[in-house]
Formats: structure tokens, sequence, C-alpha cells
């Protein structure tokens, strides 16, 4: 895109101004707004000042790069900006099919086509401008669901359990977190290295809470960020529970010991008896206890 856009100098006394990721938010959807009267996206009308465009697209368009790490904003983040701004009355938004629908709510002629700098040519490629990537981004949005769809039936015969289980892993860890929908690389492999444990998932998720209580307890309420520390108090409880459950295993060989003495009793018994009726001497067995063997 080419041309510029007006600001209000009053804009560094709004609200707004203490949040620059706020800001940032303002400044993509004044710049992408349409500049023509209106378009047509996938049955869906754009009015000028107008931007249709999905929170999953909003996060690739406001990822920045700080201290070398690329960082993208959750989907969280973003509609806490997207409430702000409509709290202040710097936009509306409307749900549609294809993505959400912001309006800026800018006096008249804010969005002029004659006042942002373009040319009758420039105004001409308005529209291809605007439609191209809108159109992409509904092209994309189906592949990916076609490719997930496919990439979830390949799976399922294979590993259906293990999938269930990282989904309810992942969302304990959500819930209990509460501050959005993000995971990193490193999260999801330590989710998915959990879920593929020998334990009930049901019992996961129960440890979890208890992880989740313990922590807040010594830490003035506050919660567990990353599932890291879920990852290390996880894996202790499963080796322990591991530990335990070898105990019954000893006491069920205890037991068949138990049984098979006693079976040696009642037959040097019935030995002992038939000595006595035919008139034999009778010998004691020596018959020590099961501890000392």
């Amino acid at each position: 895109m080419t041309g510029w856009i007006k600001f209000n100098r009053s804009m560094i006394d709004s609200p707004i101004w203490g949040s620059p990721f706020t800001l940032r938010l303002l400044l993509l959807l004044s710049c992408r707004a349409l500049q023509k009267e209106f378009m047509y996206v996938e049955e869906v009308k754009v009015l000028r000042g107008q931007y249709l465009r999905s929170y999953t697209r909003l996060a690739e368009d406001l990822q920045y790069v700080e201290n070398g790490n690329l960082k993208i904003p959750s989907k969280n983040m973003i509609r806490l900006s997207v409430e702000r701004l409509r709290k202040y009355g710097l936009i509306s938004t409307e749900e549609t099919k294809i993505g959400t629908l912001f309006t800026l709510l800018q006096k008249e002629n804010d969005f002029s086509v004659l006042e942002n700098g373009r040319t009758e040519d420039e105004e001409q490629n308005d529209e291809s401008v605007m439609n191209a990537p809108l159109k992409e981004e509904c092209k994309k949005g189906r592949e990916k669901k076609e490719k997930e769809s496919v990439r979830a039936r390949e799976d399922l015969p294979s590993k259906p359990n293990v999938q269930m289980r990282v989904e309810k892993v992942t969302e304990k860890f959500l819930e209990l977190r509460n501050s959005g929908f993000y995971l990193s690389p490193k999260e999801k492999c330590a989710i998915e290295k959990i879920a593929e444990k020998d334990i009930e998932v049901e019992t996961l998720v129960c440890w979890m809470e208890e992880i989740e209580s313990s922590y807040r307890k010594r830490n003035a309420n506050s919660t567990i960020k990353s599932f890291a520390y879920y990852e290390k108090a996880l894996l202790r409880k499963i080796r322990s529970s591991r530990g335990t459950s070898k105990l019954p295993n000893s006491s069920a060989n205890l037991v068949k010991e138990t049984n098979d003495f006693l079976a040696k009793l009642e037959r040097w018994k019935r030995e002992a008896e038939a000595r006595m009726a035919n008139g034999s001497k009778r010998i004691k067995p020596a018959i020590g206890p099961v501890w000392a063997r």
C-alpha cells in the first residue's frame, strides 16, 4: 500500500498512548482500512474505513522482534486491546463468517481518498490491493482446515488416545494459567512428553490441580506461567507412584508363600494322621518360620 493517513495530535493525550501494543493495533487498522466507498469480500460488504481480518492473521501482522527473539502476541492479548479501543470509541467490531470486521470511528473525511495522498491510478488499484490478501487469507484458512482434517484422520488410527490426552492436559494447563492461549514450542513438547506417560489422564489433571494449589499457597495466590514447572513436578509424582506400585507385587509374593506353607502343613497333618492310624511312630517335621528362610 502507498499514500498516507491522518492522525489527530490529541492522540498523545488519549489513554491508549500508554499502551504501545494497543497503539500499534490502531495504527495497523488505520493503515489497512479500505479507502474506496465499498467492496465485497466473500459476500461480506466492506465499507470505507473498515478492515476485515481474523485474529489469527492479526497475530501474524503484529509480531515483532525483541532481544533477537520473535514475539507473536496471543489472541487473548489482541482481544483485550480491541476491547480497549472499543471502550474509548475508536473502533467498532462485527463478527462475520470469514473474520472480524473492524470499523474505524473517525471524523468525516479522515479516510477520504482525496486527502490521503493517493492518485487516481492508485485508487483504481485499491480494490485489488485490499482484495488480494483477504482472498489469500480465506484460501489459506480453507487449506489449513483441510490439512488439519487430513492430519487428524491420519493420526487417529495410530495414536488416538495420545492426542486426546494431549488435548486434556493442554486444556487444563491453559485453564490453570488463565493468561492467554499461546503455547511455546518447548511447552508443546513438554505436554506431549507428559501425555505419553503410562498414567491415567484423569490422574495427571488431578495432580496438576494439586500442584497449582500448592504453588498458590507458597506464592501469594500467583499462578504457574510455564508448563516446565508442571513437567518437573509431574515427573516426580510419576516416579513416586511407580515406586509405590511395587509394594502390591511384594505383598502378593508373601501371600503366595504363606498359602504354600499352609498347604504343606495340611499335607504333613494328613501324613501324621495316617501314620498314627497304622501304629507307626510319629516324626515331628522340622518346620521353620517363613521369615527365617
